[in-house]
């Protein structure tokens, strides 16, 4: 089994890999993973073969697709945008201060309805529903969407 292991190109389990159970953030099925990872970087990412949303299937983009994690452009740190029309690291209070700024200068400018709210395939269920309360309840609109169609 390790020899084939080995030819496929997958990482053996003995030789310091580590595996993580977790839920993929791909999309808001809720697929269980085994995250695979060595010297802390994720190195592969396998179906659980026991998770209640996939039974052991994931698809291309749950399996393969997690080199964003470790890309050099990843976002970091919060950036907010500044006079300069640039943008600039900040600490994350600022950077909060400054989107609810802009949530209250548009609402008073152009009224409740000029705000708009787009929640993410990628973010569970829960996060959506706290979207859309926000904007429904926060702002009296029913302006939320979502990115999740095919």
């Amino acid at each position: 089994m390790a020899l084939l292991q080995e030819l496929r190109g997958l990482p053996l389990i003995n030789s310091g890999v580590k595996k993580t159970r977790t839920v993929c953030g791909y999309c808001g099925v809720g697929c269980s993973v085994d995250i695979l990872s060595k010297d802390d970087r994720i190195i592969g990412v396998q179906p659980a073969m026991d998770g209640p949303a996939n039974l052991g299937a994931l698809c291309v983009k749950g399996q393969f697709a997690y080199d964003y994690v470790h890309h050099p452009d990843r976002l970091t740190k919060p950036l907010v945008r500044r006079e300069d029309g640039k943008l600039h690291e900040t600490t994350w209070e600022e950077a909060l201060q400054v989107a609810a700024d802009g949530f209250r200068n548009v609402e008073q400018k152009y009224g409740r309805h000029a705000i708009y709210g787009v929640s993410s395939g990628r973010t569970p269920t829960e996060a959506d529903y706290l979207m859309q309360k926000f904007i429904r309840a926060g702002f009296g609109t029913h302006n939320i969407d979502n990115c999740s169609r095919a």
